[in-house]
């Protein structure tokens, strides 16, 4: 994947700060405005306007010979816009050193930034957030393009996979700059980036194309290969958000797709009985629809990780359905395949949950682990 010019506007639109004296720690939430966002993009073959066209594209996309019969892919072009990014910056109150690194975080399809600190009460043994702040590092999450309060731009034609990467590598830039005005005066020197899910995609990307930008990469949610994305997208059975809910997604282009109910987000996220069904009723209650035009476009784009010579962790629950089929057994022998030069590569596959790792019981085992690399490579 080829860089992708980017002028950005460094000024603020909208914070709000946040004390946690208890926690002693301070977050700060942001509205960013990006200009000039600039990355190749794709000419979709269909639109999705009613369910039975969502439900068209299921079959289309869910059918065993899919990637030969079916590509949805009429041509490619390039995207020149500007966004709003909704993010978060949080910061040790103690100012040591380690708070000097900042762990960009990157969720998936469905999701917002609150996956990476969850809002229900005792979210934070969830929160990774909230462990990586106790262990001393700084945290930036934030809502990709096109969900939560962030810009909701064309689910078709705009809200594509390689402008993900290029709001990714602006954002990180500006974490980077020399007095941003997005890390609360903290003098930041490197970034780790995590991803989950379509996050962790555009995290390899962005590790592929922007290799200075990130000083270590981890990912969950992810093997690398698309082999088991139709077993995803026939279970999740997506409907056009604005007519499922109206109330509620009322106001989304019809683009802007979501699992039909809750059942339908627990089949891909999680795996019984390793979780709470609480917790899996929490995420469908704040579930972000995301843009057909992500899915679409995510295979379609071609990036080459064989290069990159810096640390890589990729944390798996074992039953992870769209990585691995559901069982992760003997699948990330791949995935190793993709990192070769990864320096170190670690690589864990037996944690006991399914997609969403974050989200089941023992996940701050989990986070130890997570920042453990960190800690070790940086």
């Amino acid at each position: 994947m080829a860089a992708f010019p980017v002028a950005v506007l460094l000024s603020l639109a909208i914070s709000i700060l946040t004390a946690h004296p208890a926690s002693a720690y301070t977050c700060k939430s942001y509205t960013i405005p990006l200009k000039n966002i600039s990355a190749p993009s794709f000419k979709l073959s269909f639109e999705i306007e009613t369910q039975w066209d969502i439900t068209d594209w299921t079959i289309n996309e869910a059918r065993r010979d899919s990637a030969t019969a079916f590509n949805g892919i009429a041509g490619q072009s390039t995207v020149v816009s500007d966004f709003d990014i909704s993010a978060r910056f949080c910061t040790p109150s103690t100012g040591s050193k380690l708070a000097e690194t900042v762990l960009v975080l990157t969720h998936g399809l469905g999701a917002d930034k609150t996956y990476w600190d969850p809002t229900f009460a005792g979210g934070e043994q969830y929160s990774l957030v909230q462990a990586a702040l106790a262990a001393g590092y700084s945290i930036f999450h934030y809502d990709r393009l096109g969900t939560g309060q962030s810009t909701k731009a064309d689910p078709h034609n705009v809200v594509q996979f390689p402008i993900q990467v290029e709001i990714l590598a602006s954002l990180t830039r500006l974490l980077l700059t020399p007095s941003s005005p997005y890390t609360l005066n903290v003098s930041i020197s490197s970034a780790v980036h995590f991803g989950h899910s379509y996050g962790s995609y555009i995290t390899a990307a962005l590790a592929s194309a922007h290799p200075e930008l990130t000083q270590a990469i981890s990912l969950s949610g992810y093997s690398g290969l698309f082999d088991y994305f139709n077993i995803l997208i026939a279970g999740w059975q997506s409907r056009v958000a604005a007519l499922l809910d109206p109330a509620k997604w009322g106001q989304l282009k019809t683009g802007y797709v979501t699992p039909v109910d809750g059942y339908a987000d627990a089949y891909l996220e999680f795996k019984s009985p390793y979780f709470d069904h609480a917790v899996a009723e929490w995420a469908t209650s704040v579930k972000s629809p995301y843009a057909i035009g992500e899915l679409a476009t995510l295979g379609q784009t071609t990036y080459d990780t064989s290069n990159f010579t810096k640390p890589v962790q990729v944390f798996q629950g074992r039953y992870d359905l769209s990585a691995c089929g559901g069982n992760c057994d003997g699948i990330l022998n791949k995935t190793a395949s993709f990192w070769p030069k990864a320096d170190p590569l670690n690589i864990t596959g037996t944690f006991p949950a399914g997609h969403s790792v974050n989200l089941h019981y023992n996940a701050s085992e989990a986070f130890a682990v997570m920042l453990d690399f960190v800690r070790n490579n940086t």
